[in-house]
């Protein structure tokens, strides 16, 4: 039968199929593109739409002083305003009644010049009535100074109901507290000519205790003075944030320093000016905000430009810069700036259609798309699998070796063969040995060092053990010790003759090395015996010698092949033990330093004093009897040595 030759595609015709579906993309790039080509036409149109938005706004802020100053037109030439008439209810009411439709009027003062003082406040919030000291149905108050022939000063208060009714009435000792003549209000308006108007910079008022400006005239009666309209920064932004609702754009009015006079966003403002210093741009810690400083050159009187700018988050916004004259003394400048998306609404919508017509292209290449990625991404996947069962030491699965993919089918062998090599190299080199290697990214390198280890020796009968010749039966039993040590943290060091020798804490450190050591030969004893006793072994199960002490340990051998073990009296004396043990009758011998280092959790027997090692120095054999099952946490340091 003829067989046919399997040829596997190369991974280039994968990739052109790739390419196929990048092309895709690339049309739908394109499409993009007209969509921005589109985008300028709308964004000219926006334009012009957020110019006559500025303008109107513009337009609003001139009547949001309107108020003030028709309040000013009225009591310049009014004989009866202020400290001058005889204070008519009348005039009062009507004044308050304005404040009342008007929040952002603070309050309405006159200064003369011999220092009285007259002040009408609305008391809208319980901290303007705890400033004021009145009553809790007072709304409205009236505070006035007034200076003698003596040229003393009298402070009088009257407070007023919700009905404009006069409910309490008093006198106070702040009159020397408090002079107009020093407030930037009546400084500036003071010098001004009759029927001209002076807006300050802002100050902190007195009621209420915030930000504020004030809007000034001089009085034409023949005391003279100045009459004032106070209105906070927290008002005016009020203000610009219903405009700003109305228009979807966010408004900053700022004069040529810098200094915010008032933002849309009016909490967020009232809690900066919160600390009684002014607000300016680059203090809001926004570059959107701070780009607005260095429009200010570049904003014209006509054909005002549309900026682009960028936010903390990368946002892009569109900003106009347009300067307020007549509205205030100095220079100021209004911004709006809105989100670019809620400008570019139909341009929103063109995009949405040209990127469904884009996704369902891309719809209908998804199911070849996924098709090519699962062709090549399957194997890998599994490679990579096998990869981490092969780092664990885990070669129980068969790596498949099924890829049309010529590069990917090289790959396949390449692994299958290295664990097989790993497998096989593995039963020659301890595992826990290679695995701390490659966790910790080490290098063998020929070297030892001083260790403080636990040895245990097994040595089977040797005359019983050479007459069968290693029997399937031994090999059992060294099985079982290699899972015990395994599973106790330990490392099998090395098989010779009849004698198998395991370590502890080398190459990883334990704790108690030498109550490891003792667990693991307990549990080998008990599962070599059920074994011995379910085959009826011809070889009895191997005894045991333990010992504890300093040895030397490391890579013995050269730099092309070496060797991990340990050497050292340890050892020697582990073997000597597993022998008296077989002579004793024991399972499991220990020197006097396991009895000791092990005696908390472990109970052991004077077995023999016998002679030991080169010298015949005289040495105690104790026989690990069993493990101590401690009832409560006090009675752990009670373990002993049970003497022979």
């Amino acid at each position: 039968m003829k067989t046919l030759t399997f040829h596997a595609r190369s991974i280039r015709a994968h990739l052109f199929w790739t390419y196929a579906a990048l092309v895709t993309v690339l049309v739908v790039a394109l499409m993009a593109l007209a969509e921005l080509a589109a985008s300028r036409i709308v964004f000219d149109g926006a334009q012009r739409e957020l110019e006559q938005l500025g303008r109107r706004t513009r337009e609003q802020l001139l009547r949001f002083q309107e108020p003030a100053r028709a309040w000013l037109d009225a009591t310049a030439s009014d004989p009866k305003a202020g400290l001058e008439g005889d204070n008519d209810i009348s005039l009062l009411r009507m004044q308050m009644a304005m404040q009342q439709r008007y929040p952002q009027v603070g309050s309405l003062v006159f200064g003369y010049p011999d220092g009285s003082y007259q002040q009408n406040m609305v008391l809208r919030t319980e901290r303007d009535r705890a400033w004021a000291r009145s009553l809790p149905e007072a709304r409205f108050a009236q505070q006035t100074i007034r200076v003698d022939e003596r040229e003393k000063r009298v402070e009088e208060w009257v407070f007023y109901d919700q009905q404009m009714t006069a409910i309490a009435s008093g006198r106070r000792p702040w009159a020397d507290s408090f002079d107009p003549r020093a407030s930037p209000w009546y400084q500036g308006a003071s010098e001004l000519n009759l029927g001209t108007f002076q807006a300050t910079d802002p100050f902190v008022l007195q009621l209420p205790a915030e930000f504020g400006m004030a809007l000034s005239r001089p009085l034409s009666g023949p005391k003279g003075g100045v009459a004032a309209a106070m209105f906070t920064v927290a008002g005016l932004s009020d203000f610009l944030r219903a405009r700003g609702e109305e228009s979807h754009a966010e408004l900053i009015l700022f004069d040529e320093d810098g200094r915010v006079w008032g933002w849309s966003q009016a909490d967020r403002l009232r809690r900066l000016l919160g600390s009684g210093r002014p607000v300016s741009l680059s203090a809001l810690n926004d570059p959107l905000y701070g780009s607005l400083q260095k429009l200010v050159g570049e904003a014209p009187t006509q054909d005002i430009p549309i900026h682009s700018l960028e936010g903390t988050a990368g946002q892009r916004f569109a900003a106009v810069v347009m300067p307020m004259e007549g509205v205030f003394s100095r220079k100021a400048y209004v911004a709006l700036v809105s989100d670019q998306d809620l400008l570019l609404a139909q341009v929103r919508r063109m995009r949405w259609m040209l990127l469904g017509v884009g996704v369902a292209g891309l719809l209908l290449l998804m199911p070849m798309l996924f098709w090519m990625a699962n062709r090549l991404a399957t194997p890998l996947k599994n490679l990579v699998r096998s990869a981490k069962h092969i780092r664990e030491f885990e070669f129980d699965s068969d790596i498949p070796q099924d890829s049309d993919i010529s590069e990917v089918r090289r790959l396949q062998e390449s692994l299958a063969l290295a664990r097989i090599a790993l497998q096989g190299f593995s039963r020659y080199v301890p595992r826990p040995l290679v695995k701390h290697f490659i966790a910790n990214r080490l290098t063998p390198e020929a070297g030892v060092e001083q260790r403080e280890l636990a040895v245990l020796c097994a040595a089977l009968d040797e005359q019983h053990a050479t007459a069968v010749s290693w029997s399937p039966n031994a090999e059992h039993y060294l099985q079982i010790l290699a899972v015990e040590v395994a599973q106790g943290k330990g490392m099998m060091d090395r098989y010779e003759s009849c004698t198998a020798v395991a370590l502890w804490n080398t190459p990883l450190n334990v704790s108690n090395p030498a109550g490891y050591a003792c667990e693991a030969a307990l549990r080998a004893v008990d599962a070599m015996q059920a074994l011995a006793e379910g085959l009826n072994a011809p070889v009895k199960p191997p005894c045991f010698g333990l010992d504890f002490g300093n040895a030397t340990v490391g890579n013995f051998g050269t730099w092309d092949h070496l060797t991990f073990t340990a050497v050292g009296a340890p050892l020697d004396r582990a073997r000597a033990l597993a022998r008296q043990a077989n002579a004793l009758g024991l399972n499991i011998a220990a020197s006097r330093a396991v009895a000791l280092a092990a005696a908390r959790y472990f109970r052991f027997r004077l077995a023999a004093t016998v002679p030991m090692g080169p010298r015949g120095e005289l040495c105690e054999v104790y026989e690990l009897v069993e493990r101590i099952v401690q009832e409560h946490e006090d009675k752990q340091g009670r373990a002993s040595v049970a003497p022979a």
